[in-house]
């Protein structure tokens, strides 16, 4: 029991890994906290509409991926902001189209999907591209200068608006619109936030060179963003397609909570970790390998502890906090959450590969997961029917995170010992939690068992 606490002790002394405990734990308490009331104001189709939505906005936005993010951290001007300027302007002409596109688009999809009565609330969303594309760029360049503090306190405030709307407004219109309104209120939150907490706006520019830059940069990011796309979205217009809205909306909830913690170990590579591992490798081989471990054994141990504790009390925890109508859906939050850890590896290890200078690994790692998905689906999707869906997520994710290690080991990175840590943490915190779920979930356990047949 000691060694749990005594790393928790070293993570609070470290602020960037503080910083991003706090905000992770914060976020899951705002986002756990209001879907147990939301699903007790609002019935299973109300998330399936907004789930479709998203999922299309999703399909839209990777499918237009240029790899901003990625570009600024890396590029040796990332920090001028006449280049931020001519990003912002490029991202804003993208967001328009794509809202074009999107409106263009509501009808379409609603009659492939068979569900007309989705054409006038996924019309009602294209807009939201455009306000997000209006946040200024000045927010990705506090992720490059390290501002983990900063960063998380924007997106945390935002989130913390939009769920307190989404509540406010179930309670006068208890449909899908209340989660629709909240998603037009957290983009501007986090817009006027941007603009308070991080000094200087964005304004249009252009220059025909760093443009080409882009270009030239996004030509691995935008394949890669296709396959997945293709990866993270087929489960949902599957399930949408095959099944009904409720079965949807039963399967969207535990999804969401799973990848709600996909974000938080992927901001941290993201703000922190890949700008570090950038510098080092600047520096010298010899630096980058000292600090690739040093670097985030703390944080994943945590994070990997905490995905195999939920894990194991998947079945209590539904059975406590959601109404009886969504409690089998702990079957799929248990596999999608495993993807999670997988995601988590194997997007640390490709990015410190980036790092060095390479992007064909994301694309190769992305080929690799559509292959594997692909296969499973037409091997298990009879057998086993729905869950085969986020099964397939979870062994395609499985096959990048072995390429990403073999990566690793071509270029002298990979500690077998430490990186098997991660997963010891995994199946040590699964144990008791499963204990939970025996002792005080039996019921929902075998519900979910007789879910999937």
């Amino acid at each position: 029991m000691a060694r749990p606490f005594a790393a928790m002790a070293r993570l609070m002394r470290d602020e960037a890994g503080t910083t991003v405990f706090v905000f992770t734990a914060a976020t899951l308490v705002l986002r756990l906290g209001g879907n147990i009331v939301l699903t007790r104001l609002l019935d299973p189709g109300a998330f399936g509409v907004v789930g479709i939505i998203v999922s299309i906005m999703v399909t839209l936005t990777m499918m237009s991926d240029l790899g901003f993010l990625d570009f600024v951290v890396r590029h040796r001007r990332g920090g001028d902001r006449r280049l931020l300027d001519v990003l912002w302007t490029i991202r804003l002409g993208q967001s328009g189209l794509l809202s074009l596109a999107m409106l263009l688009a509501a009808w379409p999809v609603a009659l492939f999907l068979e569900k007309p009565e989705l054409a006038p609330p996924i019309a009602a969303m294209a807009p939201l591209f455009l306000v997000n594309a209006l946040c200024p760029m000045t927010l990705l360049l506090a992720q490059r200068e390290g501002r983990v503090r900063a960063v998380c306190l924007i997106e945390l405030g935002a989130l913390a608006v939009q769920v307190a709307f989404n509540l406010a407004l179930s309670l006068v219109m208890p449909d899908y619109r209340a989660l629709l309104v909240g998603l037009y209120v957290g983009a501007i939150v986090r817009m006027l936030l941007t603009l308070r907490m991080i000094e200087g706006g964005s304004r249009l520019a252009w220059d025909r060179g760093s443009a080409a830059e882009l270009m030239g940069f996004s030509r691995w990011v935008l394949p890669s963003s296709l396959l997945t796309l293709l990866l993270t979205q087929s489960d949902k217009f599957l399930f949408a397609r095959l099944f009904s809205m409720a079965g949807f909306g039963a399967y969207i909830l535990p999804s969401n909570l799973a990848l709600a913690a996909q974000p938080f170990g992927r901001n941290y590579v993201e703000r922190y970790f890949f700008p570090l591992v950038s510098r080092a490798w600047r520096e010298g081989p010899d630096r980058l390998a000292a600090v690739f471990y040093a670097a985030r054994q703390r944080q994943f141990l945590l994070l990997f502890a905490g995905i195999g504790f939920g894990m194991g009390a998947a079945p209590a925890l539904f059975g406590i906090l959601f109404d009886h109508r969504y409690e089998y859906g702990w079957i799929y939050f248990t596999v999608l959450l495993l993807r999670v850890g997988f995601d988590l590896d194997s997007f640390a290890n490709i990015q410190t590969v980036v790092a060095m200078g390479r992007s064909s690994p994301i694309l190769h790692a992305n080929l690799l997961r559509f292959g594997l998905f692909l296969l499973w689906i037409a091997a298990f999707f009879r057998p086993l029917g729905a869950l085969a869906l986020p099964l397939a997520l979870t062994v395609a994710e499985l096959g990048a995170l072995l390429y990403s290690i073999a990566l690793l080991r071509r270029h002298g990175l990979f500690r077998l010992r430490q990186h098997g840590l991660y997963y010891a943490a995994l199946v040590a915190a699964l144990l008791p939690g499963a204990a939970l779920s025996w002792l005080f979930a039996r019921n929902v356990v075998a519900a979910g068992l007789a879910a999937i047949g």
